[in-house]
């Protein structure tokens, strides 16, 4: 009887288990791309009534705003560095200090902030620093009084996380901003991110995020963004797309029914109190906002206090986009190992119910289809390969399937960037918009099979356990104008 078993049947039962699992799971998926539309949608309405009702004007004029410290760490920007502090530093904020974390660079960058910024250096001995970091050399501060609220700490190399909560230690202001030395910062946005601080009464915001923008190509004068333009490229224009989807449609829907898991290390805001209390970043991680985020939710929880993780849509932090395809599989890869190894060290969560709904909703998301998705997509990949050789793909159901896909990937983009569109005033002409379009109509093609790429050699490389850092994220530096 054995003889005559046919192989076959398990390979005809394999193809159809296949395809009947990448039909659930994709359908579940686009459930909640939908679900994430109306949500997004829903709390951009919300956020902008608040924003009405409380604006920059009346904040700038309060006498009760809580104090913040700006934190950049910065590691060889010397390229860049002098504008990227002139723009923190015009930021407009009645009670804020600027620390920038000078982690060990070896190219000029220190030279080039002491002559610029006429800094003298001091001890450093004398500060606690209740969070344990690399050895901190000199304090640097200006003899010019317009750059009193200037810190400049140099400290032996740490990585970024390290750098950040060296400034957290040498902080004392109630809340911290978390940014990246090369990002322009809008100049109200300190006042917008402290709005969710003022109105919230019954829960304490642990975290709050605001969103990221692309600023290749764009024009950037005394540190300030002048003219925001396209990038030239395509692969940083389809990053712009990706990012109005990431955070307007995902991050945004996530903020309305308090599950947020990430706030982006760019720019995010923290009370100083409970950065402290979780032990800061965790410099062994190379995901390390995704990784506190996840903390924070979870010391609140423990403790078993009414706590909110928020986001604001308004473009509030622009950043150079990796501008080819190198860079970004680089970026790509770290991302991807930051999430493996976030997901990994804080496994206890999922379906803890000592973790509410972070424990049965937010966490498996993100465990099934954030870090899930380019292995089913790589599965399928190979799936396809073998039920081709195989001779088991029927090509026209096939072709209709992925037209579908296509275009529902297309709808998800176009509401994306016409919600942007229609709520911000940072891509008006209609050039820009058709650029965007075009873009995202691109990004399945030529842009998302490189993603998928960077994301499981990531994976590999965690898999086998093959060391790699943050990798060389080389930066061409703004577009600056003198005029």
């Amino acid at each position: 009887m054995l003889n005559d078993w046919d192989p076959g049947i398990l390979v005809d039962f394999v193809f159809w288990a296949l395809n009947f699992g990448f039909f659930v799971y994709g359908l579940l998926l686009i459930s909640f791309y939908f679900t994430g539309i109306f949500l997004a949608k829903r709390a951009a309405d919300r956020n902008k009534k608040r924003s009405d009702f409380l604006q920059v004007s009346d904040i700038v004029s309060a006498t009760d705003i809580p104090s913040v410290t700006l934190i950049a760490p910065a590691y060889n920007e010397g390229l860049t560095i002098i504008e990227n502090v002139k723009s923190l530093l015009s930021i407009q904020y009645p009670y804020y200090d600027l620390i920038v974390v000078n982690d060990g660079s070896k190219d000029d960058m220190l030279e080039k902030l002491i002559r610029e910024f006429e800094l003298e250096p001091g001890d450093a001995t004398f500060i606690t620093q209740p969070i344990p970091t690399a050895s901190v050399n000199y304090i640097y501060k200006s003899r010019n009084k317009k750059y009193a609220h200037l810190t400049v700490l140099d400290k032996n190399n740490g990585g970024r996380a390290d750098a950040i909560n060296a400034g957290v230690n040498f902080s004392s202001t109630e809340l911290v901003v978390c940014t990246d030395a090369d990002c322009i910062i809008e100049q109200d946005a300190l006042l917008k991110m402290v709005r969710p601080y003022l109105e919230e009464n019954d829960k304490e915001i642990v975290a709050c995020g605001g969103g990221i923008g692309i600023a290749n190509d764009s024009l950037i004068r005394d540190g300030i963004l002048k003219e925001l333009r396209l990038p030239k490229k395509l692969v940083p224009t389809i990053q712009v797309v990706e990012y109005m989807r990431a955070f307007l449609l995902g991050r945004m829907a996530w903020s309305e029914v308090n599950g947020l898991l990430l706030v982006s290390g760019a720019f995010g805001m923290y009370p100083r109190k409970r950065m402290i209390e979780v032990g800061g970043f965790d410099a062994k991680t190379v995901g390390e906002d995704l990784e506190l985020c996840i903390r924070l939710r979870m010391h609140m929880e423990e403790q078993k206090l009414p706590y909110k993780v928020v986001y604001l849509p308004e473009t509030l932090c622009w950043t150079e986009a990796p501008s080819d395809y190198g860079i970004f599989i680089k970026q790509r890869d770290r991302w991807a190992r930051g999430l493996w190894e976030t997901l990994s060290s804080h496994r206890k969560v999922f379906l803890n119910p000592k973790y509410r709904y972070m424990g049965f909703i937010y966490f498996p998301y993100w465990l099934i289809f954030e870090f899930g998705a380019p292995i089913v997509e790589f599965a399928g990949l190979v799936a396809i390969i073998v039920f081709t050789i195989l001779g088991l793909i029927n090509w026209s159901t096939a072709i209709l399937l992925f037209t579908f896909v296509y275009l529902l990937g297309c709808i998800f983009s176009t509401a994306a960037i016409f919600m942007y569109v229609k709520r911000f005033n940072d891509y008006t002409q209609p050039k820009q918009i058709v650029e965007l379009l075009l873009a995202a109509y691109l990004e399945p093609f030529l842009f998302h099979p490189v993603l998928v790429y960077g994301q499981i050699k990531g994976y590999w490389k965690m898999l086998f356990g093959i060391k790699s850092g943050w990798g060389d994220m080389t930066r061409k530096g703004f577009n600056v104008s003198d005029n």
